[in-house]
């Protein structure tokens, strides 16, 4: 038992190999070299062990970086990957990365060192990680809430290493009421999911393109979305072939929000690179969205107003009649000509919106949501005389106008279609910002609608229209169109 005590001594001792051999002769003198050997190989290997537990570098965590080094180890997954710039010329690679833990930071590799790096970064691959640029992530948009970024050097090291127990992306989605009531981070990209509800306006040419639509969420609050240049035709797209396949259920990442100014509400719009977007994807956050929203029998309207419905190619041309359809067979006059005509003619003009018009018309009628067909029923379920069950009516814009050209003017009618898109809001939209003001009254006529005002459009009018006794009830009012 001495003999044995002392062997262990020797090793707690730290004596090491030398105390293992010290031990390992007495034990063999006395006959228990398969004992001792036993214990020698064993405490040797765990040794050995601590001592490379001592030697490799434990990876830090994202939460941790503080600015204070850069000599940082990150074991992470690409999440989010996108290039900005001109390929193979003045591009640079920006992403998202997790750890462990699931806190992200945004990673930027310039041109100067993309060219090095660029084949072997992955989006959901994953990597060890070395040496980085610390820097404050305070740019004006933001994809990461936390408070640093890391910008690659000549010194980074990035090894593709598979750790698949790296979570992937997870959608961080705020609520639409949250948006529009103004609680979020100013400059924070954020995730957002919705129903589309309504196509409000859309616009394709070589300098500007983009589509205005409205969302829903599950608790059925509404948001503006606007997207731009690729995603609105990604969008258009997708509306040209499947549109009538039934709700269309979309994520845009990264989403931009634009706060709200004087009767605008707040809305939202993709990033310039940065987003993605996600139109009816298998997905299971796409479908468990899909499911709620039925179980929630949250009331989605037409993507497309009714006047839009047959539409086969949306993304040639906006919302309004394309340039076209709406200078076919008609003659171009001046406002100055068409006061003095006094036969029947359709004919095209251009001019200035610089008045509002009030009669004894309001700026809006209550009308079912699926023909425009104007009501009296101010609130409540009906059922409309094209056979539609309502649950309550919705409010249609009609604003009559004088339009000026030189020292000529004459008054037209602009319809829920036109004043929607030049507006930006639907009429429900804009009573409800009225009402919130004070103004309950349906009559009174809300500030959005001196937004008309100044606008520089083309209008197509039949001389002998009054504009005063024009129905209502028609979906379609060619003879006060607009381009």
């Amino acid at each position: 038992m001495c003999r044995l005590s002392l062997c262990w001594y020797s090793i707690f001792c730290k004596q090491n190999f030398v105390g293992f051999i010290f031990g390992g002769f007495h034990l063999f003198v006395d006959g228990y070299i398969a004992f001792a050997w036993f214990w020698i190989y064993h405490i040797f290997h765990l040794e050995l062990a601590v001592l490379s537990n001592f030697m490799a570098r434990i990876p830090d965590k994202i939460k941790s970086i503080d600015g204070s080094r850069e000599t940082l180890k990150l074991a992470v997954r690409i999440t989010d990957l996108w290039f900005v710039g001109t390929p193979n010329k003045f591009e640079q690679a920006e992403m998202v990365i997790v750890d462990s833990e699931g806190d992200q930071i945004h990673v930027v590799c310039k041109a100067d060192h993309l060219k090095s790096w660029k084949a072997d970064l992955k989006e959901n691959s994953t990597y060890v990680m070395h040496n980085f640029k610390v820097v404050k992530n305070d740019g004006q948009f933001r994809v990461c809430e936390h408070e640093y970024k890391l910008a690659f050097i000549g010194v980074t090291i990035v090894r593709e290493v598979d750790l698949h127990e790296l979570p992937f992306k997870e959608f961080r989605f705020v609520e639409f009421g949250n948006v529009v009531a103004g609680n979020f981070v100013v400059g924070l990209l954020v995730d957002i999911i919705g129903v589309v509800d309504q196509v409000l306006f859309q616009h394709v040419s070589s300098k500007n393109t983009r589509v205005v639509f409205r969302m829903k969420d599950l608790s059925g609050e509404v948001l503006s979305c606007t997207l731009w240049e690729n995603y609105c035709m990604q969008f258009l797209a997708y509306l040209n072939e499947r549109g009538n396949d039934g709700p269309i259920v979309i994520i845009l990442t990264h989403a931009r929000i634009k706060d709200a100014q004087g009767s605008y509400l707040a809305s939202v719009s993709n990033s310039f690179k940065a987003s993605k977007l996600l139109i009816n994807e298998p997905i299971l956050e796409i479908q468990e969205f899909r499911e709620r929203l039925l179980d929630l029998g949250v009331k989605v309207s037409p993507v497309l107003p009714p006047g839009d419905q047959g539409s086969s190619q949306l993304s040639r041309g906006s919302q309004l009649s394309s340039k076209d359809a709406f200078l076919s067979k008609v003659e171009a006059k001046t406002i100055y000509e068409i006061n003095g005509i006094s036969e029947d003619v359709v004919c095209v003009t251009v001019g200035t919106i610089s008045k509002i018009v009030m009669n004894n018309h309001s700026w809006c009628y209550p009308a079912c949501v699926q023909c425009h067909r104007k009501t009296d029923i101010q609130t409540g379920p009906f059922t409309c005389g094209c056979g539609k069950n309502n649950d309550q009516p919705v409010l249609r814009y009609r604003v009559e106008v004088m339009v000026s050209q030189n020292n000529d003017s004459s008054k037209f009618l602009l319809w829920d279609r036109e004043c929607a898109e030049l507006i930006g809001q639907t009429a429900d939209e804009v009573n409800r910002v009225k009402i919130e003001d004070g103004d309950v009254d349906l009559n009174a006529s809300p500030q959005a609608v001196d937004r008309l005002l100044g606008y520089v459009l083309a209008f197509k009018a039949c001389s002998k229209i009054d504009a005063s006794n024009v129905d209502c009830n028609n979906a379609t009012h060619p003879e006060c169109d607009s381009l």
